[in-house]
């Protein structure tokens, strides 16, 4: 389980990458994408923020922000 929030991983991305976090809500899902600056979604969506962080925290300057969070 992550110990962040959608707001906190959001701001990682934002604030260390050129990308945003979405999270698009359906009937019965929630996911989180992550979009490049020219609108497009980047990969496929994520439906776990768990999995997010894990992905996220492949670069190190968002590694380090989320480090520095717990701080």
């Amino acid at each position: 389980m992550t110990t962040y929030s959608f707001d906190d991983l959001r701001a990682a991305v934002q604030d260390c990458t050129s990308y945003d976090l979405v999270q698009r809500m359906g009937d019965d899902y929630e996911e989180f994408v992550l979009v490049d600056p020219y609108g497009d979604i980047d990969g496929d969506p994520f439906y776990e923020l768990e999995d997010v962080e894990s992905f996220i925290r492949a670069n190190d300057d968002i590694d380090a922000y989320l480090y520095g969070m717990t701080k």
